[in-house]
């Protein structure tokens, strides 16, 4: 269902660890966007929608107010939780609505003419998103993937495995490729690096496809103090509320082994070379690996698919 809304609206997605923290603190220093904190509402609430039933139901319904309103984030936003119940009752019972009712109570917070939303994981929902607001933009963040790999090293929900978590940079970058929003102008992609290394000229851009005039407070972001952050909660984004640093860019190439960078290469080259990033690893082993892990993956498709087939084959 569509849900009309008079703000303009931004979802900043990518992979998880690609700097999508900091780009939503420079955005949020400017005094007409307000981007709201992780919500994870496609994953968390339209994703269980099953479980939750039909919101006509009002037990239903109120369960779904009930576990919004308890998220941290939600209680980071600092919104009067009694007052987006009530104004929850009284708008469509729909996870579309329900959705834009958070960024709009958010938006009103902070007196802001653009929504903003930063939800990593929302890139594997854009279609759906697209769904629920037709007009909304989105602004789809890259990194280089052994940097994204090696910084995953210290967040609690990293699978543990250099080779997993490249796989998993790998298809979050596909995503945006494989289901892109529709219609012109819909998606702006961009570098870290581009963001880290020239901050002026990329936000520059990004305001330019927003049709929003630059403002130089997003260069200060840092100073602004922002509350969306919860480093005592989330420490590995304790990066993101100081001034930009180069040295993220390069940590990679000193903390992760050459047999770790060549593993990484092999399974995100064709991803790494779209996105203009340079392997390490002679093209030719690359090639070997890469063809090579193709090949797992066809494997275990196969294999996956052959034991659904019997899996069903064997039921009376």
């Amino acid at each position: 269902m569509q849900q009309a809304n008079p703000r303009k609206i931004i979802f900043i997605v990518g992979c998880p660890r690609s700097g999508t923290t900091l780009l939503q603190q420079m955005l949020d220093a400017h005094p007409d966007i307000a981007i709201a904190p992780e919500t994870h509402f496609m994953q968390l609430f339209w994703g269980r929608r099953n479980q939750y039933g039909d919101l006509a139901g009002d037990k239903n319904y109120k369960q779904l107010i009930e576990n919004i309103t308890a998220l941290p984030e939600f209680l980071e936003m600092e919104l009067d939780v009694q007052d987006f119940t009530e104004s929850a009752w009284n708008i469509s019972r729909n996870y579309s609505a329900v959705f834009s009712l958070i960024l709009e109570k958010f938006a009103d917070k902070r007196q802001a003419n653009i929504i903003g939303e930063k939800t990593p994981n929302h890139v594997l929902y854009l279609p759906e998103i697209q769904t629920f607001f037709p007009e909304a933009c989105f602004i789809n963040l890259v990194r280089d993937p052994r940097a994204v790999v090696n910084s995953w090293r210290s967040v609690p929900w990293s699978s543990g495995s250099v080779l997993k978590d490249a796989e998993h940079w790998r298809f979050h970058i596909s995503a945006a490729w494989r289901k892109p929003p529709t219609g012109k102008d819909k998606i702006f992609t961009i570098n870290y690096e581009q963001l880290v290394l020239s901050p002026e000229e990329s936000l520059r851009s990004l305001c330019d496809f927003m049709n929003l005039e630059f403002n130089s407070a997003m260069l200060n972001y840092y100073k602004k103090g922002s509350k969306l952050v919860n480093v005592k909660r989330e420490p590995w984004k304790k990066g993101a509320v100081k001034p930009v640093s180069q040295q993220s860019l390069t940590k990679w190439q000193s903390e992760l082994s050459s047999k770790e960078i060549t593993e990484i290469e092999g399974i995100t080259w064709f991803e790494m070379n779209r996105l203009g990033y340079n392997p390490q690893t002679n093209v030719i082993r690359l090639l070997l690996i890469s063809t090579m892990i193709a090949a797992k993956r066809k494997f275990k498709s196969l294999t996956a698919s052959v034991k659904s087939r019997v899996l069903k084959l064997a039921k009376p």
